[in-house]
């Protein structure tokens, strides 16, 4: 596996490049040879630039990366610049059919850009043009590729959710589907809530399941991450309870949902805010009447500490928690002679489970890609966007012909595929931002837009001439 992490290798021979037996003999002998020694040497260190560098090595796989646009560098030495006229490069994305100029470099220069419009396979070739025009290889026929590269922007998507548990055990089960999946950088770590994580060892496969007893009872928290071969990442995280037979809740990259959900039976919700505002209900109320209505907290299931008390003992209870994280809440009761619910000892279960998320999904515009179709044209827009509660259907589109808006839809509730292909209406301006907004379970938003505008009239003018008349003098 290649990605741009720096690895360095040679460039093989450039195929269809022509050969000794084939130049002739004398001076044009001299000047093929010549002309092969040049794209050796100067084409040794070509490589990819992106947010890292490689250097292209033999046709044994080929290069993975996850961006749309790179650069191809190059070094001629010096003497030789005044015989080289200019440097090509050649893109098929058919394997070889057919091919196309995409780029064109004097001498003097250092690199080649390339902009793909889509992931996939991109063969690439390095045509050369001496100062006298004639150009190595003469002809694309039959040509083999000097560098093979797979784009993949679209991170691997990953499934993550628990079994039943078994006795004092708990399991999950996984899925990671990519076209390009990287089983070695599949790993699960698991943990008891505010402690560290810690791995769990597995038979890295695409699918499958794990059973194992943790160290104590709690709450434990379990996390799936995977890349595939372009250094993309897949997680996703579920929140598991211990010693019960109930089933916790998962899907994709997120904790269970903020209302119908449970742990280990007791009710689960998620909110975005620290401060909280409780509803209870109090039951067999005597003549004494109510004392005191004390709100206790535990971060693990064993230990538990006082947070606060409702003064007026009238629902709600309102309570500022410490910060992010999973807490366990219980009410203590007293009646005005002393009687009723103490407060929770070590290993009660909680009235409720929550989680306070206060941090937004991460959100990442990957690419705006305007291609010819349909009357107005076709636009693709490809994101990532990651969070460890991010909500069923948690994508909505945008354009704006201004940053500051007003912001006009373009698809909502979508599916975090990393890809959308919109057919743009009349009446669409001929350039535009765009906005990709994600939504979590405990309704925190991350957005990203363009820096730039989105240009899609790709029509080039033509006039034609019709006739002639003179002008009278």
């Amino acid at each position: 596996m290649r990605s741009l992490a720096g690895l360095h290798a040679t460039w093989p021979a450039i195929a269809g490049a022509a050969r000794p037996d084939r130049c002739g003999s004398g001076s044009q002998r001299s000047k093929c040879g010549w002309f092969l020694r040049l794209l050796v040497q100067g084409l040794l260190g070509l490589g990819l630039w992106g947010y890292g560098a490689i250097a292209l090595g033999q046709l044994s796989e080929p290069f993975y990366v996850n961006q749309l646009t790179f650069r191809i560098p190059f070094q001629i030495d010096e003497p030789d610049r005044g015989q080289l006229r200019e440097v090509q490069l050649l893109v098929s994305v058919d394997q070889g059919r057919t091919w196309q100029e995409v780029g064109r470099a004097g001498p003097q220069e250092r690199h080649l850009s390339y902009r793909a419009l889509r992931d996939g396979e991109h063969w690439f070739v390095v045509r050369t043009v001496d100062s006298e025009g004639r150009s190595y290889p003469a002809s694309l026929e039959k040509v083999r590729p000097g560098l093979i590269v797979i784009v993949d922007t679209a991170p691997p998507r990953v499934r993550l959710e628990a079994l039943p548990a078994e006795r004092e055990q708990i399991g999950i089960r996984w899925e990671a589907q990519d076209e390009y999946l990287d089983l070695n950088s599949l790993e699960v770590e698991w943990r008891h809530v505010g402690s560290d994580w810690q791995v769990l060892p597995i038979e890295r496969r695409a699918s499958g399941s794990k059973y194992w007893t943790p160290a104590a009872r709690g709450p434990v928290e379990v996390r799936l991450r995977v890349r595939d071969r372009a250094g993309n990442l897949g997680q996703a995280l579920v929140v598991l309870p211990t010693g019960t037979g109930d089933r916790a809740s998962g899907s994709p990259s997120a904790a269970p949902s903020q209302t119908g959900s449970s742990l280990g039976g007791v009710p689960f919700r998620i909110v975005n805010s620290s401060e909280v505002s409780l509803a209870y209900s109090l039951e067999d109320v005597g003549p004494s009447g109510i004392a005191s209505v004390e709100l206790w907290m535990t971060r693990d299931g064993k230990t538990w500490a006082k947070l606060g008390e409702d003064e007026d003992k009238i629902s709600p209870i309102v309570a500022r928690l410490p910060g992010e994280g999973l807490y366990g809440l219980s009410l203590a009761v007293r009646n005005g002679v002393g009687n009723g619910q103490p407060p929770p000892r070590p290993g009660d279960s909680p009235q409720l489970w929550l989680e306070v998320d206060l941090t937004p999904p991460r959100v990442q515009i990957l690419s705006c890609e305007p291609t010819r179709g349909g009357e107005n044209g076709i636009l693709t827009i490809t994101w990532s966007a990651s969070d460890k509660n991010l909500a069923p259907q948690p994508i909505s589109l945008y354009y704006a012909s201004r940053l500051e808006g007003p912001w006009t839809n373009i698809a909502t509730a979508l599916e975090n595929t990393g890809r959308y292909v919109w057919r743009i209406p009349n009446g669409t301006p001929y350039q535009f931002y765009v906005r990709v907004e994600a939504v979590d379970r405990a309704g925190n938003v991350g957005t990203a837009e363009t820096p730039k505008p989105v240009i899609v009239d790709l029509s080039v003018p033509r006039g034609r001439l019709l006739g002639v008349e003179g002008q009278p003098r």
